[in-house]
């Protein structure tokens, strides 16, 4: 009996012993319930996250402190035409958070007492981060960027005929780089205030200046099916001095624009600018008529006056020919219309084959290929205005032999003179090289007072050698090495 109470006394203190222990347990947990419960009530559930930052057991201030220090590495990077790029920073314009109560109401959202439900379901938040910033400083670092700096950018070109290999053509427009400062101020103002970190330029309106005209435009594609009807035509200029093209790029200028874009032909002044155009050849390339350098016997390199020896076009011809090609659209290399050319380009244009005279010594020198050839006094014409023998550079016209020489008819219908010469060798209107046996001498100063009326007089033997050598291509040349002046008669 006694051992049956005992056993019965044993079980109840077991129960009560459990008992306790659970009750202790409780107690125990409710306690650390309660002190989560504390925790938490200032301090984020775990599995938060705002904006990316797990902000699990934070408090409200460490993460704003965190998101401060993720404003404060913004920096914002501008995308150019062209790529170029350019970084402004957070720091450079006063770029910083600011505390709006958004983090705090994020954490009045979650009840203390549910902190355990953080150990089973994350919480991702997004909040709008509120910042400031220094706009004078932002207006300072923009304008000064190279890119926006005027002598740095590229003015838009509009698309435009062109005359690319032998043709009119409509050439691309271009966009260039000129930006509109303030609108590209207002762009980066924005984006700051909405955090980007990259704004492409080229996406702002208006920001770049655009060109007026495009490759699509339907009146320069006209206009250039009208320029390849009338400025076809091509010229290639083979001149002494090099090349000269004639081609759509000047013929394009020749026409006129209407008030409706349309290219039109003006007889008048089309014919106009071909007839300047083929004076404006001349003049570049004529020498008849125009000073030259000379390398004298004796005196060295003079200056000589080139009478009618050198290039000369033939304005007239040439005018006439180019019109027929520019109507027929002709492409073409050639040469200009020539009345006269120089047959050489060395020596200044002498060649190393001619007769050089000067009057002022009374001498001629004949050289052939560099060789003096023919050296002689001579007698030229008399120092009157009307006999005396002109400088300048001629050519040979022809030569003859035994030639009766005429001067000018008297009223009783004989002449002035009349002699027959054996060699006669003209090169300057009536006047010309030939024998003269009637002279008692040559060279000296008998053409002053006793001269010929124009001619070079030459010793026999001289004019025969001379005559033998002579062809229309060798130039004569005349000049006085010394002053002069002419009498009356």
């Amino acid at each position: 009996m006694f051992k049956k109470l005992l056993m019965k006394d044993k079980k109840k203190a077991i129960r009560i012993a459990l008992l306790a222990i659970l009750l202790t347990a409780a107690v125990i947990m409710i306690c650390v319930y309660a002190g989560y419960v504390y925790y938490y009530s200032h301090h984020f559930f775990k599995g938060t996250v705002i904006n990316q930052i797990d902000c699990s057991g934070l408090t409200v201030e460490e993460t704003e402190n965190l998101l401060a220090a993720r404003v404060e590495e913004y920096s914002l990077e501008l995308v150019f035409r062209g790529d170029s790029r350019e970084v402004i920073s957070g720091s450079e314009i006063g770029y910083q958070y600011v505390s709006d109560g958004s983090v705090q109401a994020v954490k009045d959202e979650q009840t203390g007492w549910k902190w355990i439900q953080g150990y089973f379901v994350n919480s991702n938040k997004k909040i709008e981060v509120q910042t400031s910033y220094d706009s004078q400083k932002l207006r300072q670092q923009l304008f000064k960027l190279p890119e926006l700096q005027e002598e740095n950018m590229t003015a838009p070109k509009d698309a435009s005929v062109e005359y690319q290999d032998g043709e009119f053509r409509v050439a691309a427009e271009i966009e260039g780089t000129t930006l509109d400062r303030e609108l590209v101020l207002q762009a980066v103002e924005q984006a700051v205030e909405q955090g980007q970190t990259i704004l492409q330029l080229e996406q702002v309106e208006n920001a770049y200046s655009s060109p007026s005209l495009t490759q699509e435009d339907t009146m320069l594609q006209h206009q250039a099916t009208q320029l390849n009807n009338w400025a076809s035509a091509s010229i290639t200029y083979q001149l002494p001095t090099g090349q000269k093209v004639l081609d759509g790029n000047v013929l394009r200028e020749w026409l006129t624009l209407d008030e409706a874009g349309n290219y039109v032909k003006d007889e008048e002044i089309w014919k106009q600018h071909i007839a300047e155009f083929v004076e404006e050849l001349a003049e570049q390339v004529d020498t008849a008529g125009k000073d030259r350098q000379f390398e004298a016997t004796g005196l060295g390199v003079i200056t000589i006056k080139s009478g009618d020896y050198g290039w000369k076009i033939n304005q007239l011809g040439e005018i006439g020919k180019l019109t027929r090609e520019l109507e027929d659209g002709t492409v073409t290399t050639r040469e200009p219309f020539y009345l006269r050319r120089e047959p050489t380009t060395e020596n200044y244009g002498l060649g190393n084959s001619y007769v050089e005279i000067d009057l002022s010594r009374q001498h001629l020198w004949l050289y052939q290929d560099g060789k003096l050839t023919v050296e002689t006094d001579i007698v030229s014409g008399k120092m009157t205005e009307k006999r005396y023998t002109p400088e300048g550079i001629f050519k040979m016209y022809y030569k003859q032999k035994n030639k009766t020489l005429r001067g000018e008819k008297k009223p009783d219908g004989t002449y002035e003179y009349e002699v027959t010469v054996n060699y006669w060798m003209p090169f300057n209107g009536g006047i010309g090289m030939h024998d003269a046996d009637w002279n008692p001498s040559f060279g000296g100063t008998r053409y002053v007072n006793n001269g010929s009326h124009g001619c070079i007089n030459l010793p026999l033997d001289a004019a025969r050698k001379i005559y033998g050598i002579m062809t229309t291509d060798m130039p004569i040349i005349c000049y006085y090495s010394q002053p002069y002046q002419l009498k009356a008669g």
